[in-house]
């Protein structure tokens, strides 16, 4: 049932985007604790995996915090982005479908930090304007953008070494919710992911078109274009049935004892140059992994266990190790070998 793989060795496939903060007094709170005599440089990119039918998703930032025990917090609150042409700001839009798989905006560059264990990162973004934060859907129509009222919250993380590097990768299959109450978005916190650059791994490839239509029920789509999705899980060995569509603890439906929700999701574009289908998968932390093709994920809702059938066709499952820094390709075709 499982596919192997072969995984080839690539390049870096992002650019940089570099954005520059000075030390104390230049767009942060320097605390005056018990500083360390070396500071590590530390810096923030951000990056995102990418729902379908939506033409952009745009977000400002105001402030970015690294939250800690026992010492003051530290505010980045004024930005220099160079890529943006922004310089000295308040606050700065960036619109995700912009920077997708392993491309990145670095907004944090060479920020000194102590060495210390900051207990969480904050991101605020400004919302209740869509004319800040919006979505623009397939029609062109603009969606107001909302975030939870703490703003958004991950885990934290430890400083340790001279210079550190890590994305925020937003998982927007997961986190993006549609609002019917009041046709809006909730960008929530499920699927977004703090990763260290210099141990994450990616993952991209090939998708073959006949995996699009080549059974029912999705020989039957209007569109062989849509509802393609390639869903990764943490873990081999795994059973079929418990490979899941995406949800989160409050889904309204009842989810199967056993079920796994996808650690993270690719939607598939198409390369305007070559005309072939591909996906990516940037930032992934190394381990084991089962990835599985479904092109029958239209009504996959980001919290509800919907109780659609992955994979499809039900050969299109995958199993894979990656390293640290490992940059693995996987074709998908129908014979389910990863060439």
């Amino acid at each position: 049932m499982h596919g192997t793989v072969k995984l080839l060795p690539v390049g870096f496939l992002f650019s940089w985007l570099i954005l520059s903060l000075g030390g104390c007094g230049c767009g942060f709170d320097c605390n005056n604790g018990n500083n360390n005599d070396q500071p590590t440089a530390f810096s923030l990119g951000l990056s995102d995996s990418v729902p379908e039918e939506l033409k952009q998703i745009v977000i400002e930032v105001d402030s970015i915090t690294f939250v800690r025990n026992g010492a003051d917090d530290v505010v980045v609150d004024r930005f220099t982005i160079e890529q943006l042409d922004l310089v000295d700001v308040d606050s700065f839009q960036i619109d995700l479908l912009d920077y997708r798989g392993v491309n990145q905006l670095v907004v944090i560059d060479s920020l000194d930090l102590d060495r210390a264990t900051y207990r969480e990162i904050l991101i605020s973004v400004l919302d209740g304007d869509i004319n800040r934060s919006y979505a623009q859907e397939a029609d062109d129509s603009l969606k107001q953008i909302n975030v939870p009222a703490a703003g958004l919250t991950l885990p934290g993380v430890e400083v340790t070494g001279n210079e550190q590097q890590f994305t925020v990768e937003f998982g927007l299959a997961q986190s993006l919710q549609f609002q019917a109450s009041d046709d809006s978005y909730l960008l929530a916190t499920d699927g977004i992911r703090l990763e260290d650059n210099a141990t994450a791994a990616t993952l991209s490839g090939r998708v073959d078109t006949t995996l699009f239509d080549s059974e029912a029920p999705c020989d039957e789509k209007e569109d062989p274009e849509v509802g393609n999705r390639i869903y990764i899980y943490q873990g081999i060995d795994l059973r079929e049935r418990q490979l899941s569509d995406v949800f989160t603890s409050d889904s309204s439906a009842t989810i199967p004892a056993g079920a796994l929700a996808p650690f993270a999701v690719a939607t598939l574009t198409e390369n305007s140059l070559s005309g072939i289908w591909e996906y990516s998968f940037g930032y992934l932390p190394a381990g084991d992994y089962t990835m599985a093709f479904a092109c029958d994920t239209q009504e996959d809702d980001p919290v509800d266990f919907d109780d659609l059938v992955v994979p499809q066709p039900e050969n299109q499952v995958y199993e894979l190790t990656l390293d640290e820094e490992e940059r693995a390709v996987c074709d998908l075709d129908e014979a389910a070998d990863c060439q």
